[in-house]
């Protein structure tokens, strides 16, 4: 076998030549092979129609205005279940009135979840009204009953899944939800619904049971509305998930293809950017100096093995 032994200047150019190749080899990305390479195609065929966007990418309604619909709904039901102030759930009649104030000259009471208003007596009007001005009383030592405390809970749990999920779905607006995702929205409001009818169980409390009784008011009223409304919600959800629609693109390029308004400058360091080759640019060929690398290697550098 013959071997060219090259002379110490052609040898010291390979080396650095290879050097620069290696470095470049260094900063270009691995090369994707095959299932890989489909998969990223695509992937950037389904980002090109606006199927799927990158990460924290964020375009307006990308699932047509649809997702506004559900959106509204829960987000309605969410501020009517927090209009209440916690002391108007409903109206108290009964012996629970003269136990909970000591006196048994108030015809009723309104109580909430946390608290209650006594009446006051308005001698313009010869009737009882409430001030809504002054500070609601708070129940102290009075028992009012397990049921109570978990119409509470239920009251609570409702208020955070309905307010999470709307506030959830708000972001269906800027970005691209999946099925999976849409469909987690769609469990959100739908146990705000469930934990709302269960809430509705503070009407068989102590408190309003025996010789007292419990009539609804504002706040059980409003609780009403945000039932129906996160209902509707979850049933518009869960009926369709709004597939997105493609981006709408720019200048078309002589290609064929289409690109985006405005121009773009690559990065430094940027392993896509393509440098233009001498061959293919004429104004390079000119100005550039013609670097030769054709090396022979001369009879007496080869050896024989």
């Amino acid at each position: 076998r013959i071997v060219a032994r090259r002379p110490a200047k052609t040898r010291s150019l390979h080396n650095s030549l290879q050097s620069l190749t290696t470095m470049a080899d260094s900063m270009a990305p691995n090369a994707p092979t095959g299932e890989s390479t489909t998969q990223q195609n695509a992937q950037a065929d389904e980002r090109s129609n606006g199927l799927t966007m990158g990460k924290y990418e964020c375009r307006l309604l990308p699932h047509g205005a649809y997702t506004l619909v559900p959106t509204t709904f829960a987000t309605l039901a969410w501020i009517a279940s927090l209009s209440q102030d916690g002391c108007d759930y409903a109206r108290l009649s009964g012996k629970n009135v003269e136990a909970l104030t000591g006196q048994d000259i108030f015809p009723y009471l309104e109580v909430g979840m946390s608290a209650y208003r006594i009446p006051k007596w308005d001698p313009a009007d010869e009737s009882w009204s409430i001030n809504y001005h002054e500070e609601c009383e708070s129940y102290d030592d009075f028992k009012v009953g397990a049921a109570f405390e978990l119409a509470r809970i239920f009251a609570f749990l409702a208020l955070v899944f309905g307010g999470g999920g709307a506030l959830f779905l708000w972001f269906s607006s800027c970005f691209v939800f999946g099925p999976s995702t849409w469909r987690w929205a769609g469990y959100e409001v739908a146990l705000a619904s469930f934990f709302q009818i269960l809430a509705f169980s503070w009407f068989g409390s102590d408190l309003c049971s025996g010789d007292s009784s419990c009539t609804m008011h504002y706040g059980s009223n409003s609780d009403i509305i945000a039932l129906m409304f996160w209902f509707c919600s979850a049933v518009l959800i869960f009926r369709k998930y709004p597939t997105p629609t493609p981006k709408t693109s720019g200048n078309q390029n002589a290609n064929g293809g289409t690109t985006e308004d405005g121009l773009e400058l690559p990065i430094a360091g940027d392993a896509n950017v393509v440098v233009e080759s001498n061959d293919s640019n004429p104004a390079l060929q000119r100005d550039a100096p013609e670097i030769k690398l054709d090396v022979k290697a001369a009879e007496e550098d080869a050896e024989i093995i």
